[in-house]
């Protein structure tokens, strides 16, 4: 990582640029908002670039900028208080977070980073300017050592190098492996890559790809299947054909409707629809083979079932009933043995997707994932008590976690619940690309990859015939 330089004897030149540049005064303003609101840095960011109409070397600094601080803000917390022993303000210790991540994760050399901290505090609280100036200092004559220990043997330098909490960095090498653990972790240091799925009921998917292509967007064929792209170029998409044509779904996460086989006629449930993405799914791998199947899709907010009656409508998505409930009491409003699939994309802690919701590394607390556990396994069970004899259940997560995982199945399996039910094995829907993907017991666990899909796993569980 480079870190800038100053000369020898510690002092830093200094160029005294007249304002705050324009892209870390936006990123500053994302950061302080995501902290104050507790918001999602996704919209704040998106609000904010419309507001600031940044030239687009601008609106990518910004992006880099506050995405990176708010991914690594333990990290940069704790080379702050290496030198820091009074509190400040929020705002000053947001300057002081972008200094650091500067300083530390990228190459902008140092008169400039702390130049531009100084600038940011003194717009902020004038008399803060002197120990922003010296705290800045500090860090940057720390930079050269960071992460302070070798990554290869020390799990807290590993932690700091990656911008993990200590526990996430343990829960992943332990539920990965050391070398798979090792990769999600320096994929949580890039962008995350844009996936777009193909919707077929608004426009032909060859048509949605040409004007994706002519837009200068520069999709590429995607696994699992022929209406998944990835975008070299996503900005450039926002121009290229109706917004409906496609939506925004990670690659891995397209594994589950995949996994549920969706053919004509088939009876099937969505128990945790939420948005719908993968009820959508369902549908159009259906049709692919011949024919509607016929799918109850239900959430338990009757605004999000609300939101999803109004997507399938303005889509022209046949054969889908939506219906509020709980996923966790489905015998209550459904027909018990009524299904022959149900896709249980249970909610989880999301430890797979992380670099895209980069404030969250640091919201997440251990106990997350034990309380997650105990929800999906209800989840599970009820779900299975759907199923008719001959039937599976699909059930898919967005976590890295073994806990939540192949915990949770094998959990079901040895319950009274599971005692009808068997693992199938999903080698055979997995393209050849990902089969580093299918873990020993036979399902799909993908991990983040530096340019690759999310993390997300996938267990067919199959009820016996009658």
């Amino acid at each position: 990582m480079g870190t800038g330089s100053a000369p020898r004897g510690g002092r830093l030149l200094a160029v005294h640029p007249v304002s705050v540049a324009p892209a870390r005064a936006t990123a500053l303003r994302v950061i302080a908002r995501v902290r104050r609101d507790k918001a999602y840095s996704g919209p704040v960011l998106a609000a904010e670039l419309r507001r600031a109409h940044l030239a687009p070397e601008d609106a990518a600094l910004a992006t880099r900028l506050a995405y990176g601080v708010l991914a690594a803000e333990g990290v940069l917390d704790e080379s702050i208080d290496r030198h820091l022993h009074a509190s400040v303000e929020p705002r000053v210790r947001d300057v002081l977070r972008i200094a650091a991540y500067e300083l530390l994760f990228s190459r902008v050399p140092t008169y400039a980073a702390v130049d531009q901290a100084v600038l940011a505090a003194r717009s902020i609280r004038p008399q803060a300017a002197g120990l922003v100036n010296a705290v800045a200092r500090r860090i940057a004559e720390d930079a050269p050592s960071f992460p302070w220990g070798d990554p290869g043997v020390d799990r807290g330098a590993l932690a700091r190098a990656s911008a993990h909490p200590r526990w996430i960095v343990d829960l992943a090498l332990g539920s990965l492996g050391e070398d798979s653990g090792r990769e999600m972790l320096a994929a949580g240091l890039e962008p995350a890559p844009t996936y777009l799925r193909l919707n077929p009921f608004v426009q032909d998917p060859a048509e949605t790809r040409a004007s994706l292509e002519a837009s200068g967007a520069a999709p590429a064929a995607s696994p699992p299947d022929e209406e998944c792209v990835r975008l070299e170029r996503p900005s450039a998409a926002f121009q290229a054909t109706a917004p409906e044509a496609y939506f925004a779904m990670d690659a891995a996460a397209q594994m589950a409707p995949a996994a549920c086989r969706p053919g004509p006629d088939l009876a099937m449930l969505d128990a945790c629809a939420g948005r719908g993405s993968k009820t959508v799914c369902l549908q159009a791998i259906a049709q692919r083979k011949g024919g509607s199947a016929r799918i109850t899709a239900v959430d338990v907010h009757a605004r999000k079932v609300e939101a999803l009656r109004s997507r399938l409508d303005r889509d022209g998505v046949p054969g889908v009933s939506a219906v509020v409930a709980d996923a966790g009491e489905l015998d209550q409003h459904l027909p018990s043995a009524s299904f022959d699939v149900v896709l249980l994309d249970v909610p989880c802690t999301g430890l797979g997707t992380l670099r895209r919701y980069p404030e969250k590394r640091w919201r997440l607390q251990p106990e997350a994932v034990s309380r997650m556990v105990r929800l999906q396994e209800r989840l599970l069970a009820a779900a299975s008590r759907a199923v008719r004899p001959g039937g599976s259940v699909v059930y898919s997560t967005c976590s890295i976690s073994s806990a939540e995982n192949g915990g949770v199945v094998r959990h079901f399996l040895g319950e009274s619940d599971g005692r009808d039910f068997s693992l199938e094995p999903v080698a055979a829907l997995v393209p050849t690309e990902w089969t580093t993907f299918i873990d020993a017991e036979g399902c799909f666990q993908s991990w983040p990859t530096p340019g690759g899909p999310d993390g997300h796993y996938v267990a067919v569980m199959r009820r016996k015939s009658a």
